[in-house]
């Protein structure tokens, strides 16, 4: 069935700026940057998922009303209309997961953002050993929860490093590190492994 059909494609637009990168770094093609390609249009694959599952459920309720109208059902309700659902829950999940960072960045005015940051840098600057650095890095291509595993997973690998922090909202990645372990440059060169784009901002 057609609505079916659309429904499994709504989820894989929403989903495709958080699978694709992962898939990427899976088969050891983290490095090519899709996750920061990817992310500059995240919003866009978002809301695709979102139109999408809409015209799948709009699809699939019509002609339900149509068969009704004959006295007569459709083929395939029970399974279509799972699908939908299963569907729905997953588009909700990966589009918002994605939207939401995206929206908060925009109505957030910019000296929030800033001031955000600086307090971040405050409030851990207490708690941070005499032989630690903290750098931050700007990362592009960061629009939902999934990137936040992958970049901490991509930095823990690096020696020395002791701490991440991964801001969505302010695409900032705030690393503390011993710098007689680990370079800056390692840092970035983690995250860019990681499929996104990164330079050192501080």
């Amino acid at each position: 069935m057609r609505s079916e059909k659309l429904g499994w494609l709504s989820v894989v637009l929403a989903s495709a700026c958080c699978v694709l990168p992962l898939a990427a770094v899976l088969v050891g093609l983290g490095s090519v940057g899709l996750g920061s390609i990817l992310g500059g249009l995240g919003i866009y694959f978002d809301l695709g998922g979102l139109v999408v599952l809409a015209v799948a459920w709009f699809y699939f309720l019509r002609e339900r009303r149509r068969a009704y109208a004959l006295n007569s059902s459709v083929r395939g309700e029970r399974r279509t209309m799972a699908a939908l659902s299963i569907a729905t829950v997953l588009v909700v999940i990966f589009a918002g997961s994605g939207l939401a960072p995206t929206f908060t960045r925009i109505f957030s005015p910019p000296s929030t953002n800033a001031q955000a940051s600086q307090n971040t840098m405050t409030e851990n600057a207490s708690s941070n050993p005499a032989e630690y650095l903290r750098k931050v890095l700007a990362v592009k291509g960061m629009d939902c929860a999934a990137c936040i595993p992958e970049i901490k997973s991509s930095l823990a690998k690096v020696q020395g490093v002791h701490s991440v922090d991964v801001s969505l909202r302010d695409q900032t990645v705030i690393v503390e590190y011993n710098p007689a372990k680990a370079s800056p440059e390692q840092l970035v060169e983690a995250v860019k492994s990681a499929g996104y784009d990164a330079r050192v901002a501080n």
